[in-house]
């Protein structure tokens, strides 16, 4: 008979005391398998415990395996393994190195960022409520695979309106971003070759890294994605920037289009990714028609996001697939649970279908174009020693010196002067050599635009 002394202002019930002690023993040997326990009663009565405290103990011995009842009138203990694998030995210390903090700047004009200040929280806050008070029962329902299909159905209206585009609600998917749809694109497309333009941002050429899919970089030209580079790899699917290339904000020419739709369609198994990222934000004239408007549909894939005209932190995308693509991924991905939470997709329905986010991009570029012009005007003493280019479209700009200054200078000074900004070899796959630094604007107020342009004025002197 064990004999245990409870903790009685133990943070454990007695039940686990009695549970982890029995434990105890049975791992030592000192409880040998095949040992009959005393009956819960005995071992109630000897321990001054309560009935139910040794039943619960011996259920969890039970449910864990230590013991087995017999004709629900004994316990037994059970053979319990004993683990041979040796101990590691524990390393020995090490001295910790000091994390060295990342460098902190006055002014980063990174082109991640958005308008804090931008963001409608007022009328989002609103949305929300009303999603709770209206919809508070379905908001807890299980989302279908593709996405809420009132907010499917609101993309397809502003794509119609908004990008020539005649799709169906069942052809679109929404993801948290676009990182995530490229993710199901190389599982749809098994075995496919992607080909990427070069320069490119960076997720991209990461995520195929990661999941090992075989990609090929394809340089660039005045026009867009070079077509002779593309016809001499082996890629059956081009990832393409067509309104807007990032970082070098080239526009695709209309004869590229349909070079690289003949492309697409002269094979079977060959698509184009239509990446438009940012075809809200064109300043001067009306937005560029996308790839998937010029032809059948049938070799594009569309791809968008709300995490630039919202907000990074709403990762809420979307993709167009073609209609033979759209009847695969119900067949083989539709076992994928939405990963975007019904609550924020019926806001953002709500916020589209109110008229809220149309009047929300007119404001947005309204403000982009001013903090634009204001870094633009305080950059001009630089204009003698160098060119500005990506103006037009987008939420940076390109600096390239006349003189050929390399890259690293101009970073290296602008940081003396406790500015940020970035060089464009470092969206390159591959060795490149640039004389050309990438400036972002979206995440800076006016008045800080206009004190992070005269340091850079002040830093590169004009030349």
């Amino acid at each position: 008979m064990l004999t245990i002394t409870f903790e009685d202002q133990g943070r454990q019930p007695l039940y686990q005391q009695l549970y982890s002690r029995i434990k105890e023993e049975i791992e030592a040997g000192r409880l040998a398998a095949g040992a009959r326990l005393p009956s819960k009663r005995k071992m109630a009565d000897h321990l001054k415990i309560s009935l139910t405290t040794v039943e619960n103990a011996y259920a969890q011995l039970s449910l864990e395996g230590y013991v087995a009842s017999r004709e629900k009138r004994a316990y037994y203990v059970r053979p319990v393994e004993k683990m041979t694998i040796s101990p590691v030995a524990p390393e020995p210390p090490r001295a910790r190195v000091p994390r060295v903090p990342a460098r902190r700047y006055l002014f980063d004009l990174s082109t991640s960022r958005v308008s804090l200040k931008g963001f409608p929280f007022s009328i989002w806050t609103k949305l929300m409520r009303e999603s709770l008070r209206d919809e508070s029962a379905s908001l807890l329902e299980p989302v279908p695979p593709q996405g809420d299909l009132a907010l499917r159905r609101e993309i397809v209206n502003y794509l119609r309106q908004f990008r020539s585009m005649r799709v169906t609600a069942e052809q679109v998917v929404v993801g948290a971003g676009t990182e995530y749809l490229l993710g199901l694109l190389t599982e749809l497309l098994p075995g496919a070759v992607f080909a990427l333009e070069n320069p490119n941002y960076h997720k991209p050429a990461r995520i195929f890294q990661s999941r090992r899919v075989k990609f090929a970089a394809i340089s660039m030209d005045q026009e867009g994605l070079s077509l002779a580079g593309l016809t001499k790899t082996q890629a059956s699917v081009a990832l393409v920037t067509p309104s807007h290339h990032f970082p070098l904000g080239t526009v695709m020419s209309v004869g590229r289009r349909r070079q690289l739709l003949q492309w697409a369609a002269a094979r079977p198994g060959r698509y184009l990714i239509e990446d438009d990222y940012d075809s809200e934000y064109r300043f001067a004239l009306k937005p560029v028609p996308p790839l998937h408007s010029l032809g059948s549909g049938q070799q594009v894939i569309y791809l968008n996001t709300f995490t630039r005209t919202l907000a990074p932190s709403l990762r809420i995308a979307y993709m167009v697939l073609p209609p033979g693509l759209s009847e695969l991924y119900e067949r083989k991905l539709a076992f994928y649970a939405c990963p975007v939470s019904e609550f924020e997709q019926c806001a953002l329905r709500k916020f589209i279908e109110g008229g809220y986010y149309e009047r929300h991009l007119n404001r947005l570029r309204n403000l982009y174009r001013a903090r634009r012009d204001v870094l633009m005007q305080r950059l001009a003493p630089l204009a003698g020693a160098f060119s500005l280019a990506g103006q037009a479209a987008g939420l940076h700009l390109l600096l390239t010196s006349r003189q050929g200054w390399p890259e690293e200078k101009m970073i290296r000074l602008a940081a003396q002067n406790e500015v940020r900004v970035y060089g464009l070899s470092s969206y390159y796959l591959g060795r490149a050599a640039a004389s050309t630094v990438i400036i972002g604007y979206a995440g800076l107020e006016e008045a800080e635009l206009g004190q992070a342009a005269a340091r850079l004025v002040a830093a590169w002197g004009g030349g």
